[in-house]
């Protein structure tokens, strides 16, 4: 792996032989579109048919609902509207799969949850969080590349999309080094291995934390605890390759 070029990435083969978790994290955003249940099935079966060598491995859907209520916009419009999206898409996922209960048989391994759920998984993500607020505000590089991930798509630096990414980066890093509890009726908790998914390559603030590691966090069993899977372009990120200078998130 040493030798490897920077930022040149590939598929995976398999995944490893033992119980592991795939989490699909959900944009509320793309929900309808890139993410769409159907979107997903297909995400699904292109990881379950070509990368799964033993039926040790369980999915959960993560739901960022509560993540983008760093909004301007009221907040009882704003969890209307999440509340339909969250079910509608849920009973769509659900309904895909119990339909294809023949290819996907472990249907206890599918597991969905919103991202309030996450907080409780933790007993110190607010200590977590005050500390890489700190962080960020001491760091000029970090400041750099959630300017540049903010550019890229169209947002405005400012509180409210500052913190939006560093809570998203933050609950991700904690996730990829064990660090959250994560229901799921089927690995019951005893995964060796965690892969978060997503349709497009990780943010550059995303890549510089892991890189940064300012919690001191190993999960040494976990061989995807530095990567993303992009289901997008069916590559793994290992954030340790990046080269922040010449990476492009888009």
């Amino acid at each position: 792996m040493n030798g490897l070029e920077k930022n040149v990435f590939f598929d995976i083969n398999k995944l490893p032989p033992e119980k592991g978790l795939l989490l699909f994290g959900l944009s509320m955003n793309k929900l309808s579109n890139r993410q769409s249940a159907e979107q997903c099935m297909e995400d699904i079966r292109h990881l379950a048919t070509d990368k799964i060598s033993k039926p040790l491995v369980g999915l959960n859907f993560i739901y960022s609902d509560f993540l983008y209520l760093y909004s301007d916009r009221p907040a009882p419009e704003l969890k209307h509207s999440f509340m339909n999206q969250v079910i509608g898409h849920r009973n769509s996922m659900q309904r895909l799969i119990e339909k294809s209960h023949m290819e996907f048989q472990i249907q206890h391994g599918f597991n969905y949850m919103v991202w309030n759920q996450l907080y409780v998984g933790t007993k110190d993500f607010n200590q977590r969080f005050d500390q890489l607020k700190k962080i960020f505000k001491e760091d000029a590089l970090f400041q750099k590349y959630l300017g540049e991930d903010c550019a890229v798509f169209g947002k405005e630096m400012e509180d409210n999309q500052i913190n939006f990414f560093l809570e998203e980066i933050l609950m991700m890093y904690l996730l990829s080094k064990n660090q959250i509890k994560l229901p799921n009726e089927y690995i019951e908790n005893n995964q060796k291995w965690i892969l978060w998914c997503y349709p497009g390559r990780p943010l550059k603030s995303e890549v510089y934390m892991h890189q940064l590691n300012p919690f001191n966090l190993n999960w040494p069993e976990n061989p995807y605890q530095s990567c993303q899977y992009d289901l997008e372009s069916r590559q793994l990120i290992d954030f340790n390759r990046v080269d922040l200078d010449t990476y492009e998130v888009r």
